[in-house]
């Protein structure tokens, strides 16, 4: 098979992946959320919520970080790896909700995710994390309401201020103060890749316990950032090897 015949049937494999999502989405939406309804219980929710996940922060002793305020390479590292198609997307991933639900119909299991990084959000701050399709359908039109509402720098700066990090942290600030002792700014690749591995597991990827685990799950991020051409194999694997000089600690 030829790069190009590849690269064609990969073209061809996103774009049913994206009909499949589309289409579930419609029908499940249409079969067991009342839209009208919907809207009208959550829509004053939303337009209040950067109050909410600051007072949120706050309560867990965390600081409000504008992203403005947050290494590049940490939103860069994030994106590559939870929702490449962050800034072009509606707040939904069509393709990402079709591959999670031929995932899901394989195993048998409610267990794949799909979700961008706008649905995290508004699953963190106004749904239950028990899985089900009803709080999938209902993520997904929260994800579309929050992204009418705000810019895509705005939902950064809410995610990265509501995300729980591992360690007890809650938001960047708290995270990068945790693990490095240095405010989000100042956060440098391989720091930044670590983090940006935390939301997918924050305990089983806690570096201050499950170093390994960590170390991997920071070179998955690595991969994705070379794979988006955000950096090099080279710097990748610099990032990879270079120490963590964990706060309270000569590095690791």
């Amino acid at each position: 098979m030829s790069e190009g015949t590849g690269s064609c049937l990969t073209e061809k494999a996103s774009r049913g992946l994206a009909a499949i999502g589309f289409v579930v989405t419609l029908a499940l939406a249409a079969s067991s959320i009342p839209i009208v309804h919907f809207y009208q219980i959550y829509w004053s929710r939303l337009k209040s919520l950067p109050a909410a996940v600051a007072t949120y922060e706050a309560h867990h002793g965390g600081r409000w970080t504008p992203v403005s305020r947050v290494s590049p390479w940490l939103t860069k590292a994030l994106i590559a790896t939870e929702d490449r198609t962050f800034y072009s997307n509606l707040g939904i991933s069509f393709e990402g909700i079709g591959r999670a639900l031929l995932v899901d119909l394989h195993t048998h299991q409610f267990t794949q995710g799909g979700s961008t990084l706008t649905q995290q959000l508004a699953r963190d701050t106004m749904l239950s994390p028990v899985k089900s399709f009803r709080r999938k359908v209902s993520e997904a039109l929260l994800a579309l309401m929050i992204t009418r509402l705000y810019s895509k720098q705005e939902i950064l700066t809410l995610y990265l201020n509501e995300v729980y990090l591992g360690a007890g942290s809650y938001g960047i600030s708290e995270a990068s103060q945790r693990y490095f002792g240095v405010p989000p700014k100042r956060l440098n690749l391989p720091e930044a890749a670590l983090i940006a591995g935390l939301p997918q597991a924050p305990s089983a990827y806690d570096p201050l316990v499950h170093y390994q685990a960590a170390k991997a799950r920071q070179l998955e991020v690595l991969n994705s950032m070379v794979q988006d051409h955000v950096i090099s194999r080279l710097l990748a694997r610099q990032a990879y090897q270079a120490p963590l000089p964990f706060k309270g600690s000569g590095g690791a």
